[in-house]
């Protein structure tokens, strides 16, 4: 028994250095130094590891307790972008007031896998009826055409062979796409006259991990001889690796054509990347997450294999009031669309 619990103590100590990395990871661009991005992908994991080692230690040795403790403690920052407790404003509606709605829409692939029938996905978004409309993943016949289907927009920014888009029921006045020289990768943006006032929008989609596919044939071989299979971790890790870099990249355009704006910002989309993050520090710094503002609950907008994760975003101008955020859990794709409703402040030019 005593080296049962040793042993369960060293992997305390281990899970608690990867939660420390994972810490680091915000503060390091992945360009230069990769890994500590890596257990930042895994925090979730981690901060559950570590309260079921609380919860052992109250029960059976209340002493080594303080470590797991303190880790959260000193993460506490880090537990509230994955976790919020914030209530809607009452008022969400009538002059002034918007919404914003992204949805990475994967090409249509979950439509036709699922047998999706024509006009559910545009009739769901005219259920939700926002204002301004951010696609990703919107490049494919399928989307075109439930796209085709959808009164009111107006004015919109698609660009052909791009995933981004942007799609507004307000004048767009200019606009424009940051290029990542890649066709699913994308970022477009739209200078768009809200309320009297100029608004730059921008529809993001960074680079994917691309690991959700060897990650799957991971579970499958703990699955069928409960061994893991170093190659498989191998593929996972190199994957991650050139993409996690290739990503910080384009977060360095995004944020430098961000900082050139003369106007008031709102950035969503699919970011590919969870809040503990180079990515997600690199916005946070000079917008405002409106999950953090208005969510409620859990943030995981990833459907997919990989469990979690909380990869979309809508980041808006410290002058920009969120009233309400919602993740909307409706499978018509691998990622859950955001809605978010908000109001202009009007007596400030501020960003």
């Amino acid at each position: 028994m005593k080296l049962i619990r040793l042993m369960i103590f060293g992997l305390n100590l281990i899970v608690i250095v990867f939660t420390i990395m994972s810490y680091i990871a915000p503060y390091v661009n992945p360009a230069k130094l990769w890994f500590f991005s890596f257990f930042g992908l895994g925090f979730p994991i981690l901060l559950i590891a570590n309260i079921l080692f609380i919860i052992y230690y109250l029960i059976y040795d209340i002493q080594k307790i303080v470590f797991s403790i303190l880790i959260l403690i000193v993460g506490y920052q880090y537990i509230n972008e994955f976790i919020a407790f914030n209530n809607s404003e009452d008022t969400v509606s009538g002059q002034g007031y918007f919404s914003v709605m992204s949805y990475n829409v994967n090409q249509g692939s979950y439509l036709y896998k699922k047998k999706i029938g024509n006009n559910i996905l545009s009739g769901f978004i005219k259920k939700q009826n926002p204002d301004i409309l951010l696609l990703q993943e919107r490049n494919s016949k399928r989307i075109d055409k439930e796209l085709s289907n959808l009164d009111g927009y107006k004015y919109r920014n698609m660009i052909d062979k791009r995933g981004a888009a942007i799609l507004s029921k307000f004048q767009i006045i200019d606009k424009g796409e940051v290029d990542f020289s890649t066709n699913t990768n994308s970022c477009l943006w739209a200078d768009i006259v809200i309320n009297k006032d100029t608004l730059r929008v921008y529809s993001v989609h960074f680079e994917s991990n691309q690991i959700s596919k060897s990650t799957e044939n991971l579970m499958e071989d703990i699955e069928k001889d409960r061994t893991i299979q170093s190659k498989n971790i191998f593929t996972i890790l190199s994957k991650y690796k050139t993409f996690v870099q290739l990503r910080a990249k384009q977060v360095s355009k995004v944020i430098k054509h961000i900082k050139s704006s003369p106007y008031k910002i709102i950035a969503g989309g699919d970011f590919n990347d969870p809040p503990i993050s180079y990515t997600y520090n690199q916005f946070s710094n000079i917008l405002k997450d409106a999950f953090k503002e208005k969510g409620f609950g859990l943030g995981i907008s990833y459907a997919g294999i990989i469990p979690f994760l909380r990869i979309d975003y809508l980041f808006v101008s410290e002058n920009i009031k969120v009233s309400e955020f919602k993740t909307l859990r409706i499978k018509y794709s691998d990622h859950f669309p955001i809605r978010v409703k908000m109001v202009n402040n009007l007596k400030s030019n501020q960003k």
